[in-house]
């Protein structure tokens, strides 16, 4: 069973203001790639990550794969985790603050299901 590299995702968020969105856009392309490794197919279309620079609407195409794939992998290791894309989109929409909570969640559920996969507790992250 594949175990990703855990990562604080508040870091990740401080990282991303700081590069202000590259290291957004590294930890996205990072994440599905983890998805896709621990689901044994690819559930996200990593590619779209890049194609998203061009194109910004991609990003929130991807944002839906990536959401719905941590669904997936959440649930075969266990791990409660609801779909969260509306929230994003109207987060993005309302605030732009979308992509914030999508790092945090989606980040939070890895470390969660590594946790569950390596037989260690959960760490007590705020949902």
């Amino acid at each position: 069973m594949y175990v990703g590299q855990k990562q604080e995702p508040i870091t990740i968020i401080l990282l991303s203001v700081i590069t202000c969105g590259i290291y957004g856009l590294i930890w996205y392309a990072r994440a599905g790639k983890d998805v896709n490794q621990g689901l044994g197919r690819e559930a996200v279309n990593t590619n779209l990550v890049w194609l998203s620079i061009l194109c910004f609407p991609l990003i929130f195409y991807y944002l839906y794969q990536l959401d719905q794939a941590v669904v997936e992998f959440a649930g075969q290791r266990g791990v409660s985790y609801n779909s969260n894309f509306v929230l994003w989109i109207l987060l993005s929409l309302l605030a732009g603050l979308g992509s914030f909570f999508a790092i945090f969640q989606v980040q939070t559920a890895l470390n969660d299901a590594w946790d569950k996969a390596a037989g260690t507790p959960q760490a007590p992250y705020v949902q």
